[in-house]
């Protein structure tokens, strides 16, 4: 009955009905004040909610990271770890470091046996080589195929070595028995000279002389270069244009054929797009 509480119980705080507000003795005291013994025990104390401080025996879902019992396993690294070693270590997931043995999916970019990326352009990845030129012996006379003719660009370069005492040699372009373009340095007239002519139908046409030098020389090596263009053929001679002929033989694609005779001897030939 409430008629029956004494002014001693009200003071001692034994109601059980007092509308009157407690003061705080709970471990949140006001201000955030040191927790006061009560209601909730302070974190980490005996009694605590949900329990013990973390890393304590019977904390809350087990031990310390690292500690034995620890969930779902072992700090990465360390023996029983979970899902595995550091990467790189035995028994890491998903394996080895890339590019050690048994990695995965295989070599790292940089090793031999890494998938390449297709290139975008359509072409192989590596550039496809060259088919080498047919192989022919550099012996006098010399003789060699132009499977698909003359065409502007195409250069022909020819290297070697002047005999101690020639006449004279030839380097001809040839149409079948036609000549479309024969180039014959001469040392047996004076003063010496390199002689351009045509021949179709085994018949001469009028001879080109003029030269601003003959270059040349008894046992010296010379490179001659021929390169072909739309209205003619224009020639150098270690590296110094000399002349241009033109062409009197239209058809270049049926230039079938490079002939080399004389007093000299070859050393390379070559027959490239410029």
């Amino acid at each position: 009955m409430a008629d029956d509480l004494s002014l001693a119980d009200a003071l001692s705080g034994n109601s059980q009905n007092s509308n009157q507000p407690q003061q705080n003795q709970g471990w949140l005291p006001a201000p955030w004040g040191p927790p006061n013994p009560g209601v909730w025990p302070a974190p980490g104390q005996p009694g605590m909610f949900p329990g013990p401080a973390p890393g304590q025996p019977g904390m809350f879902p087990g031990p310390a990271p690292g500690q034995p019992g620890m969930f779902p396993g072992q700090v990465p690294g360390q023996p029983g770890s979970f899902p595995g070693q550091v990467p790189g270590q035995p028994g890491s997931f998903p394996g080895p470091a890339p590019g050690q043995p048994g990695s995965f999916p295989g070599p790292a970019p940089d090793q031999p046996g890494f998938p390449q990326p297709p290139n975008p352009f359509g072409a192989p990845a590596e550039p496809t080589p060259k088919p080498k030129d047919p192989f022919v012996p550099l012996t006098i006379p010399y003789q060699r195929p132009l499977t698909a003719g003359v065409m502007p660009q195409l250069l022909i370069t020819v290297q070697g070595t002047v005999k101690a005492k020639p006449h004279r040699f030839a380097v001809d372009l040839r149409k079948n028995n036609d000549v479309a373009l024969h180039l014959n340095p001469r040392f047996d007239k004076r003063p010496h000279t390199i002689v351009r002519n045509t021949m179709i139908n085994n018949i001469w046409g009028e001879e080109e002389k003029h030269t601003p030098k003959f270059p040349f020389q008894h046992g010296k090596p010379f490179k001659i270069q021929i390169l072909c263009e739309t209205n003619h053929f224009r020639v150098a001679i270690n590296n110094e244009h000399l002349f241009q002929y033109n062409h009197r033989i239209k058809e270049l694609k049926e230039i079938n054929k490079l002939c080399i005779d004389g007093d000299i001897t070859l050393t390379n030939v070559e027959v490239t797009m410029a």
